[in-house]
């Protein structure tokens, strides 16, 4: 997938030069990075050698800029240069092995809430300014993600998974979005984006929903987390590729239905499988998506249902789509709701899909001509 190759790939340092051409201010125009700064970062990662001039002045290579702009990219999408430059090391391993993809784990995308039904109602860069000390070591317990990354397959091990989802429920906790994107930034890089989706934000929203349904979290706690994932998705798929000349599938929520995570979820997917999709988001209106329909001719339209109570809506909607008589899509339906309640799948008009996300993305796929 076009899209996370660039961010999975390392810089091919081979293709550059060696040779010691740039002075230190040359290198901080082009880069971004105080000299003082990369003097620090030399000193304590040992990661450059730049060769001395005549005159004792550090000179760099165009592979030196290469690699500082790589790593400067890493900073400011959050990490620190301690995991940045890990992250390097790690990627260049397996650059080395062409292990770049690993095979999607069991879990379900059309059902990213809680498991159990709820039953209340609920309401709806480190020293790239100034060189700094390094922050004291953690406790035991509390490892850093980019080490254990370092140290693990590119299959996301549950001892990753566990402690990532351990800091992102702190982070949200105290409302922290930047430690979240923080803590969630090495693994988009590193893995598949479907993988860090099945491993790790699907069982953290499920976790999230039984804290809460327990009052252990309150509903701020929860609507934080919920609209940092839903940011967090949306950005992923309005960068994603947008394939043209093929047919067009519609991803939406139910009428009235509010959570909208696990249609975008699959939206997202979707698109990065190459597959032209328009995503209407939530509690979309019957007839506009009627009108879409006939103006657009989607060969498919797929609608997540999470909340039970507006299963009437979904069911209206289905029939209206069956009574069309040109320009038909192909209805599938799917989500939490039916989980809880499967007696009415054989109501709706319609495909009924649920299961893997590697197994939901195969069976769209073979209507997809």
């Amino acid at each position: 997938m076009d899209i996370y190759e660039g961010l999975n790939a390392c810089p091919n340092l081979e293709r550059y030069s060696d040779d010691p051409i740039y002075h230190t201010r040359a290198v901080e125009q082009q880069t971004g990075i105080r000299s003082n700064t990369l003097r620090v970062w030399e000193r304590r990662y040992n990661f450059l050698n730049p060769k001395r001039a005549g005159n004792d002045y550090r000179l760099y290579s165009e592979r030196d800029v290469i690699l500082l702009r790589w790593l400067k990219e890493r900073i400011d999408q959050g990490m620190s240069i301690s995991e940045a430059i890990n992250l390097f090391d790690h990627l260049s391993k397996a650059q080395q092995q062409k292990v770049f993809t690993t095979p999607l784990k069991e879990s379900f995308i059309f059902q990213v809430a809680s498991p159990q039904p709820p039953t209340p109602a609920r309401a709806s860069k480190e020293e790239t300014r100034e060189p700094q000390e390094e922050p004291p070591p953690r406790r035991e317990e509390e490892h850093n993600v980019s080490e254990l990354i370092q140290e693990t397959a590119l299959s996301i091990a549950d001892e990753i998974v566990q402690v990532a989802k351990k800091r992102l429920l702190n982070a949200f906790r105290e409302l922290n979005d930047a430690e979240a994107q923080m803590i969630l930034t090495p693994l988009l890089i590193t893995y598949p984006l479907e993988q860090v989706c099945v491993d790790l934000i699907t069982p953290t929203l499920w976790e999230i929903g039984e804290l809460w349904a327990a009052q252990e979290i309150t509903v701020t706690i929860e609507h934080f987390a919920s609209n940092f994932f839903r940011g967090l998705l949306t950005n992923l798929f309005h960068a994603a590729p947008r394939p043209g000349n093929v047919p067009l599938i519609l991803v939406s929520c139910a009428p009235g239905e509010p959570h909208e995570i696990p249609a975008l979820m699959l939206a997202l997917t979707l698109r990065l499988h190459n597959m032209r999709v328009a995503y209407l988001g939530q509690s979309i209106e019957s007839e506009g998506l009627l009108q879409a329909i006939q103006q657009l001719q989607p060969g498919i339209v797929c609608v997540s249902l999470t909340i039970a109570a507006h299963m009437g809506n979904l069911t209206s909607l289905a029939r209206q789509i069956q009574k069309l008589t040109t320009s038909r899509p192909h209805f599938i339906f799917g989500g939490q709701a039916f989980l809880n309640y499967p007696l009415f799948v054989e109501e709706i008009p319609g495909t009924y899909l649920h299961g893997t996300m590697e197994s939901i993305v195969q069976q769209i796929q073979s209507f997809y001509t």
